[in-house]
């Protein structure tokens, strides 16, 4: 396996080469450019005896331009006189004095020279402003005579400097040229040059360019990153170039950044290898950086290059980059053993970043089997290639003969997918009859006989595992619009569980910019049209934080109701899942020599009975004793229904407590096949007081019978309505409570504890009730109302906010004047406390009372909690 780190070809005549690095192109010394170097530094020589004699010059570097002008190779003094020259003569001809210096004292002088022309400056040092006085750039200007010794004297650099004379040495390409030239040196005279440059590392930008030049020499770089100076000749670049170890990269990912380009970027790979990644992981998560489009691509590349587990966690972490997909998955193709072990903890974990991840290990692993050896112990099981089974044959027609080629399906290669066993689960579909049953879930619309022609012959559980990998391979993909097909064959050959894995994708990709494909996904669960798939829905109605995707899955349950002839309450009513319960509500778990009985507590919460009696919260992981085939399926069923009850417990108590509310009725025949019968219902059913309309309430019995308050059998008239007993109903309330505490039978929720509010004869007679006017509700509280139980929108169905209204059986409205109003606090959150003003009573609710009632029309119940709500709010 490679695990070095490339670089792009495109890239290598960019880099900063380095020795023992990519190879970059010679660089030959100029002859023409040294002559003329020669010629300006016979023309500075005035100049710079001028400067070496100036009475604040720098004692040694005044010496060293006297020895260099009497012919001795001194690099301090050959860079002052260069200096001059640039400065005072012929700034285009900087360049040329690295050749001079190359060709007549070789590369190591000329590497000294350089690095002393990092901080020589002529003139005086800038000064700070004074009140008044003429600046440039926040630096004093002083006008100086043009006598003699005008020009100033010799020094070094400052940082009051803002504007440093060597920068002549990077402008022209001096340094970089020079790194070359080292770094192709023959090696006694590339280690002339180091041995000679450590006595040419006295401040802090000789430092710099010394690192720059000779990167090998790492202790360097160490001291040279400690620095502190502000002013530098050579850049950031130029230090990024000198890396060469973690250490130096974790100093500056504390304190620096990168420049994203080939140059930069290919000098960081080729120095450090792989210990570049936290500065290219820390550049490509800066999303609000300027040229952000230009430079990720060049970021993401380098990122590609490093066979390292951590580059996949950088690039999920960007799951909504456009592409993210394809360097995923090009990412993933270079290194597969380092995907492997990067991707498996993060598979299926509910996000449309595990999804991702899914659809890649899943290819990962389908082409490539050995790979499963880097899998950790029990990782991704439901990932890895199944054993091999003989091809089905006597197939139906739809899935019969040689399968085309097209765009449309070629991308879900059979190979890397799971294959479809049939019914008998001992043979699986051959290649070309998995591509046919691609064109058919690819086809618009789906020809319903062949679809139900498949679900026939093969096996259901063994098809819908295909229809989700092949939706995981889609996303892995990239989720092209275009191949929207396979998000919507779910709907087709998908069962419960792919409702299960669905639904958190659902609430998480409007949030995620992906609105179009959550609504698509509503038509998928609307297709599978399970009992699951629709509570599920409904759940969607009533929760989220995405008011267009809660307002279109009502949409569709009202489609879907509408279909079936029945309002939507009764589709709740009927799409209760009875998750193979037997007939007295229980589920056994068969793990062979092991049985264990699964029932409900009064919050439908499933619990685990052992044989030896003992209660528990989960099942049980199965055991070497286990029967290996029994058991883990066993497992499974109890954890797949543990977590669909966290979803439908608290979904069908809320229900049942708002049927008891808004006083919702049933046929004594629908009661008992809806509620008694139910499997799963049955357990609350047997926990609540039941009324019928002329008043007569009961109780349902362990056996299923009926009976009274005195536990004598009662039997509602057939032509009788039965619904949930609100305890202002009750008039016997008292021998309830003591009855239900005598079984000691706990309730789903408050019905003979609930608070009861009834109207005195005065106020059923008046038109507002006094007892509630005066009462202050927070602000949450009030706007909580508005979006339950309560409302507060207008004829137009614009939100109103000066009211809260609440609609009794009838039609009636209990409205509620709030001051000085929810309005427009509402859009932001956060608004002032709510003064009732008045509550009354009328055929349609208003910002003042109009039309009013009497109160005592209004339904009980419906008065009773509409002084419950907003006496508890106000508390």
């Amino acid at each position: 396996m490679d695990e070095t780190v490339g670089i792009p070809v495109e890239w290598r005549e960019h880099i900063h080469p380095r020795r023992g690095g990519v190879a970059a192109p010679a660089a030959v010394p100029d002859g023409d450019a040294a002559r003329r170097a020669r010629e300006r530094a016979d023309e500075a020589r005035p100049i710079a005896v001028e400067t070496a004699e100036h009475e604040r010059t720098d004692p040694e570097l005044g010496k060293a331009v006297g020895a260099w002008l009497d012919g001795e190779p001194d690099p301090a003094g050959a860079a002052v006189v260069a200096a001059v020259a640039v400065k005072y003569l012929d700034r285009a001809a900087a360049g040329a004095f690295l050749d001079a210096w190359v060709l007549d004292h070789g590369l190591a002088f000329a590497a000294c020279a350089v690095t002393e022309a990092a901080s020589i400056e002529l003139g005086p040092v800038p000064q700070r402003p004074s009140p008044g006085g003429r600046t440039f750039g926040g630096v004093a200007i002083t006008l100086i005579s043009g006598s003699r010794g005008w020009r100033g004297e010799i020094r070094r650099m400052v940082d009051d400097d803002l504007f440093p004379l060597g920068r002549w040495i990077t402008e022209n390409g001096v340094v970089e040229r020079l790194r070359a030239l080292l770094a192709a040196a023959p090696e006694d005279e590339y280690r002339d040059a180091v041995a000679r440059l450590a006595a040419h590392r006295g401040d802090a930008p000789r430092r710099r360019t010394v690192s720059y030049l000779v990167p090998t020499e790492t202790a360097w770089t160490d001291e040279s990153l400690e620095d502190t100076d502000r002013r530098h000749v050579l850049g950031h670049d130029h230090v990024l170039a000198s890396l060469s170890s973690a250490a130096h990269v974790e100093r500056i990912v504390r304190t620096g950044w990168i420049t994203a380009t080939p140059a930069v970027v290919g000098t960081l790979l080729d120095g450090l290898g792989a210990d570049a990644f936290p500065l290219l992981d820390q550049a490509v998560r800066r999303r609000f950086r300027t040229n952000a489009d230009d430079t990720r691509p060049i970021l993401v590349r380098a990122l590609l290059e490093i066979p390292d587990e951590r580059v996949f966690r950088t690039l999920l972490d960007g799951i909504g980059e456009k592409d993210t997909p394809a360097a995923l998955l090009e990412a993933a193709g270079r290194h597969p053993v380092h995907a492997v072990r990067a991707l498996a903890p993060l598979a299926e974990d509910g996000t449309t970043r595990g999804l991702r991840v899914a659809g890649v290990l899943r290819g990962l692993l389908y082409a490539d089997p050995s790979l499963a050896e880097a899998l950790p112990a029990g990782a991704v099981e439901e990932l890895r290639p199944r054993p091999s089974v003989p091809d089905a044959d006597g197939l139906p027609p739809v899935l019969a003969g040689k399968s085309k080629r097209s765009a449309k399906v070629d991308w879900a290669d059979p190979a890397l997918l799971p294959r479809i066993r049939t019914r008998g689960g001992d043979r699986a579909l051959p290649a070309d009859a998995t591509r046919r049953l691609l064109h058919l879930l690819a086809a618009k619309p789906a020809a319903p006989a062949d679809v139900a022609a498949v679900r026939a012959f093969c096996d259901r559980h063994s098809l819908a595992e295909f229809s989700w990998a092949l939706f995981q391979r889609w996303f892995g993909l990239g989720a092209a619009t275009k191949h929207g097909w396979a998000l919507a064959q779910l709907g087709l050959i998908g069962d419960d569980t792919t409702v299960r894995r669905l639904v958190p994708l659902i609430k998480r990709w409007p949030g995620e910019g992906g609105t179009a494909r959550a609504g698509a996904a509503l038509d998928v669960l609307a297709g599978i049209g399970s009992d699951v798939a629709l509570t599920h829905l409904f759940e969607l109605t009533r929760r989220g934080k995405y008011k267009g995707l809660k307002a279109r899955a009502t949409r569709k349950i009202d489609e879907i109701a509408a279909a079936r002839g029945i309002t939507p309450e009764d589709l709740a009513d009927r799409a209760v899942p009875n998750f193979g319960l037997d007939a007295t509500g229980t589920l056994v778990l068969d793990y062979g020599p092991r049985r264990f009985t699964v029932a409900f507590d009064e919050q439908l919460v499933p619990l685990v009975t052992e044989p030896n009696g003992k209660v528990r919260k989960s099942a049980p992981k199965p055991g070497p004793k286990d029967d290996p085939v029994l058991a883990p399926a066993a497992h499974a069923l109890f954890t797949g229904l543990k977590k669909d009850m966290k979803t439908i417990a608290d979904q069908e108590i809320r229900r049942l407590e708002t049927a008891m509310t808004a006083r919702r009725s049933w046929t004594p025949d629908d009661f008992h096949a809806l509620f008694v019968a139910h499997p799963l219902l049955g357990h609350v059913t047997r926990r609540l007081v039941w009324i019928t309309d002329t008043g007569a309430a009961f109780r349902v019995a362990e056996d299923r019978t009926y009976a009274d308050v005195h536990d004598d059998p009662f039997t509602p008239a057939p032509d009788a309505r039965v619904a949930i007993a609100h305890p202002i109903l009750l008039d016997d309330l008292d021998a309830w409570v003591e009855l239900f505490a005598d079984y000691e039978i706990l309730q789903p929720f408050d019905q003979l504890a609930r608070p009861v509010h009834r109207l005195t004869e005065e106020e059923r007679g008046a038109h507002r009730l006094a007892r509630v006017e005066g009462l202050v509700l927070p602000y949450g509280k009030a706007k909580g109302h508005s979006q339950g139980r309560w409302e507060s929108l207008d004829a137009g169905g614009e939100f109103a906010g000066g009211w809260l209204a609440r609609r009794d059986p009838a039609g009636l409205y209990v409205v509620a004047d709030l001051s000085p109003g929810l309005h427009y606090a509402y859009m932001y959150g956060e608004g002032d406390d709510q003064r009732i003003n008045a509550l009354w009573a009328g055929p349609a609710p208003a910002n003042s009372p109009a039309d009013t009632v009497p109160l005592g029309e209004v339904d009980p119940v419906t008065m009773s909690e509409a002084v419950h709500d907003l006496v508890r709010g106000a508390s």
